[in-house]
């Protein structure tokens, strides 16, 4: 049975064009199909009463097509370049981005996109497409920073995962050990723990919190997380380290020397299955390298 393919999505923007050549390195490392999918949302009649010429949406199809060929071609140079033999298919969907995203993420192994589209104008702002697929695709996803430091070869061969405990974290872990695996990487999982926080709310005259049993008990939770993995993958270099902070700043600080980041689609605090959690969405929002979101 064929391998499913990896998806990105296009749109003619830089950052869809770095998408494409990380998700490109990544069906090859997997041995996978790529298929690039670029949406023409020509479903504009609700927006206004004025009759809109067929020549604009001739035009939004004509543009599709050119961008898929630009983003064929970055794709094709680095097959070659690695000197692999994988199969290239193009897609254009007539439909909103996040809906033709969506449905081609229920047969994927894996949706790349760019952390910005064609039409975002705020830095450090997850662009719109991103961050709904992030919470709502089929697949796990990996969003693709608007940095030069994105690209595989000028980062270190280390994987960082964050552990919370809760169920999607055991799902990240699970994906971290995979992508660390795959590549030959170091793998560094991280628990972060806002102590003061906490010691603040429950610490009373007659109830002192200590930092150093807290830290035993925050130890046990990762350790615990990670049981199981480290025996199917003996050959890997583990790292665990518990932090005294804000989880999204300990991520985002060791993400910075690192080829990838796994986080879990929600975390201890979850509520709902289709939201997406609020240390990962802070962390798309501010991280310098790749994010893998590991959709359940």
């Amino acid at each position: 049975m064929d391998k499913q393919p990896v998806v990105v999505g296009v749109d003619g923007s830089k950052e869809a064009l770095d998408a494409v050549r990380w998700a490109a390195r990544e069906a090859i490392l997997r041995s996978s199909s790529l298929k690039m999918l670029c949406c023409v949302d020509d479903d504009l009649i609700t927006l206004s009463d004025y009759p809109i010429p067929d020549r604009y949406f001739n035009l939004l199809r004509e543009r599709a097509h050119k961008d898929l060929a630009e983003a064929s071609s970055l794709a094709l140079a680095e097959v070659l370049k690695a000197g692999a033999d994988i199969a290239i298919d193009t897609k254009m969907l007539l439909c909103e981005p996040r809906v033709g995203l969506r449905r081609l993420s229920e047969n994927a192994q894996l949706l790349v996109l760019g952390a910005h589209g064609e039409t975002h104008s705020v830095p450090g702002l997850l662009g719109s497409v991103a961050s709904a697929m992030s919470a709502h695709a089929e697949c796990p996803v990996a969003v693709i920073p608007a940095r030069s430091g994105a690209m595989p070869e000028t980062l270190p061969n280390t994987v960082v995962v964050g552990v919370d405990g809760s169920a999607a974290s055991r799902r990240a872990v699970q994906m971290a050990f995979e992508e660390a695996d795959l590549r030959g990487a170091k793998l560094v999982a991280i628990h972060a723990w806002n102590f003061s926080k906490v010691h603040s709310v429950f610490a009373t005259d007659h109830a002192k919190l200590s930092w150093t049993e807290a830290r035993t008990a925050e130890e046990a939770v990762l350790a615990e997380s990670l049981a199981g993995y480290r025996e199917q993958y003996p050959d890997l270099e583990v790292s665990l380290q518990v932090f005294n902070s804000d989880p999204v700043g300990a991520l985002r600080d060791a993400a910075s020397n690192a080829c990838l980041l796994v986080v879990g689609s929600r975390g201890r605090s979850d509520f709902t299955a289709r939201l997406l959690g609020s240390t990962s969405r802070a962390v798309l929002h501010s991280a310098t390298s790749p994010v893998l979101i590991a959709r359940p």
